[in-house]
Parts: structure tokens; C-alpha cells; sequence
């Protein structure tokens, strides 16, 4: 699956810049919270292509603009008629209560479904096992970006 993904530079720096300002940081303040030189967020506030692009995320990073992963677990229960429940219970909590996607069409969706989320496939077998044994699995250690989060759980990880 090819994306055509483009980053605009100058509307990211324009951002930064903007963020840096409402939140009232000076620009040595903010080289400190991102760990760098302050000569090197004069640069990145010029527009300057000449720096390091670890120096850019811990830059946008300590500016909150940086996607964090949502640690959490996966919790599973076989219904009646062969579908699944999954939810995802994120460690530090969502504030909400949690979504239950249900996965219609077997262990192959299910597996589909533990693939795109990168679930190992030890951990696949193993919940597996459980859900025909138990009719119940976990899966732990898991981190959802907040796109995965939105696309199976919408209500639980969307902006409302």
C-alpha cells in the first residue's frame, strides 16, 4: 500500500513557532525542554534545512506536537455465535469507558486484526488457545498509535 505523503517544512516550522509562542516559551527555555543548543532552535525558527532530524522531533516533542503510542492491553471474549469481542485497555486509562469492537468471520479476521495491530505471532497463538479453552484472552504489552486507536475504537479514541 503506497501513501503519498508529503511533509510541508515551512507550515511545520510555522507550527512550532506559533505552539512555542501561546505556550509563552522563549526560545532558550525550549532548547533546554528539547535538550538541544539554542542555536540549533534558531536555525529550525529560520527555516534552516541544515539540522538533524532528532534534533527536530525532540524539538516538536517537547512542543507536544510529536504522536505519542498508547500502551494497553487487548480483551477478548468468544460470543455465542463465533464472533469476538475485542477492547483495548490502555494502561494509564482513556477516561472513558472502553469500546467493544466485534470481529465477525472467525480466526482469520481476528488474526488480520492482531497483525495490523503488531501483535507477535506467539501472542496470536497463545490467545488463540485461550479463546477456544477459556472463551476469554488477553493481550498485553500492546502500543496503538492514536490512528489505530481511532480506526477499530472510534468512540473511545476519537476527539469527542
Amino acid at each position: 500500500m503506497e501513501r503519498d505523503l508529503q511533509l510541508d517544512w515551512a507550515e511545520i516550522v510555522e507550527a512550532a513557532r506559533w505552539r512555542r509562542k501561546e505556550r509563552k516559551l522563549s526560545m532558550r527555555r525550549l532548547a533546554a525542554l528539547a535538550n538541544v543548543s539554542l542555536p540549533t532552535v534558531l536555525r529550525f525558527e529560520k527555516n534552516e534545512r541544515d539540522i538533524q532530524l532528532s534534533s527536530v522531533l525532540a524539538i516538536l516533542n517537547a512542543l507536544g506536537m510529536v504522536a505519542k503510542k498508547i500502551d494497553g492491553m487487548l480483551l477478548m471474549r468468544a460470543l455465542e455465535d463465533g464472533s469476538v469481542q475485542v477492547m483495548f485497555a490502555p494502561n494509564a486509562g482513556a477516561g472513558r469507558e472502553l469500546e467493544r469492537k466485534t470481529v465477525i468471520g472467525g480466526l482469520p479476521e481476528l488474526k488480520a486484526l492482531w497483525s495490523e495491530l503488531g501483535v507477535d505471532e506467539e501472542a496470536q497463538r497463545l490467545a488463540a488457545a485461550d479463546l477456544v479453552r477459556t472463551e476469554s484472552a488477553s493481550i498485553t504489552g500492546l502500543e496503538l498509535s492514536a490512528r489505530q486507536g481511532k480506526a477499530h475504537w472510534p468512540e473511545q479514541f476519537g476527539n469527542g
